[in-house]
């Protein structure tokens, strides 16, 4: 897979939310932290198509549409209300996992009329899904714990169980944490540089924790040059004489081939947390994604496609648990929402 192959989608929803994720055929939007709309995600893009925008060739096959939430109501299946302040959510087996400061709920979402059910009472500020299936839930004074989603995992150390099915992983203070396969990446009241990193061993679903060691301060204060968010070709702007790009980013009129639906057989993207510790897999057609700051980047075999600074960035989202997400990249901004999707084309 090389760069000019590959086409950048970028699909700019505008407005301020509080969180989203795709999930089975259906995106989820926060618009605010009490109410999530549920909307048709296949019928949006089906309507994409019919869409007339220009396919930029050069110095790399990109695209943009601009769309607002009025524009979404058409492809609308439902509507969520909740009483309190949510905190965060995740979607596991077509059943939403959230938590308020009365504490964390399950709620299916296979019936219109189920009722939420109350899992633990403690408040629990960031939820974490891995791509084995796993849940961690870091709750700021609270420490970090896992929710155990199946019985295909399970812990003998009983000691660190607090209810049912909740184990705790640490008593440090826990503001999020991410997956490196079966261990955690733990941050503390800096949610920017990880604080420390708990080691699993995993036999046939027995989980044992290891050890819960904290991170090396100069590989956390490790940072990259301070660089600026690329003008083009992601965001599309008119270059102007002063830029030296004027005519390099002229629309070639050759007809191309995409996936109806912008999915992607190859294309996935990874963290790059995991995906350099990982020697088993073959990454030539990932898209690397490195959130450290000062700057957010997306790389294929070296070669930067996206970089922005880390500021901007309020949430991110990457679909490694699904076969046609796993090409996406979504950035939740200040005053927007922005789909990435890379997808292969044919030229």
């Amino acid at each position: 897979m090389d760069k000019e192959h590959l086409l950048t989608t970028k699909l700019i929803i505008d407005g301020q939310f509080h969180d989203f994720q795709l999930y089975s055929g259906k995106f989820y939007l926060w618009t605010n932290k009490k109410e999530l709309k549920i909307y048709n995600w296949n019928k949006w893009l089906t309507q994409l198509a019919y869409v007339d925008r220009p396919i930029y060739l050069e110095p790399q096959p990109t695209e943009q549409l601009h769309v607002s939430v009025d524009d979404l109501a058409p492809f609308l299946e439902r509507t969520l209300s909740f009483s309190e302040t949510i905190y965060d959510s995740a979607l596991f087996n077509h059943t939403l996992y959230f938590s308020d400061y009365t504490g964390f709920y399950r709620l299916s979402l296979t019936k219109k009329d189920t009722e939420r059910i109350r899992i633990w009472e403690q408040p629990v500020y960031s939820i974490s899904l891995s791509t084995a299936g796993r849940m961690a839930l870091s709750a700021g004074d609270a420490g970090l714990y896992e929710y155990l989603l199946s019985t295909q995992y399970y812990y003998e150390q009983l000691e660190r169980q607090k209810v049912v099915r909740i184990f705790q992983l640490s008593s440090h203070f826990a503001s999020h944490a991410t997956w490196d396969h079966h261990n955690l990446i733990q941050y503390g009241k800096d949610p920017v540089h990880p604080a420390y990193f708990i080691q699993f061993n995993e036999r046939k679903g027995q989980l044992h924790v290891l050890d819960c060691a904290p991170i090396d301060s100069l590989a956390k204060n490790n940072l990259h040059e301070q660089l600026q968010e690329y003008p083009l070709p992601l965001s599309l702007d008119k270059p102007s004489m002063q830029d030296g790009y004027l005519f390099s980013f002229e629309m070639d009129r050759t007809k191309i081939k995409k996936n109806a639906l912008y999915r992607s057989k190859s294309i996935r993207l990874e963290l790059k947390s995991a995906a350099a510790n990982d020697q088993r897999m073959d990454f030539s057609s990932s898209l690397i994604v490195d959130a450290s700051s000062p700057n957010f980047k997306v790389t294929l075999q070296n070669k930067k496609l996206l970089e922005l600074p880390a500021q901007d960035v309020l949430k991110f989202r990457i679909y490694t648990r699904t076969r046609n997400y796993r090409n996406q990249l979504h950035i939740l901004k200040e005053q927007s929402l922005e789909l990435y999707i890379f997808s292969e084309i044919k030229r």
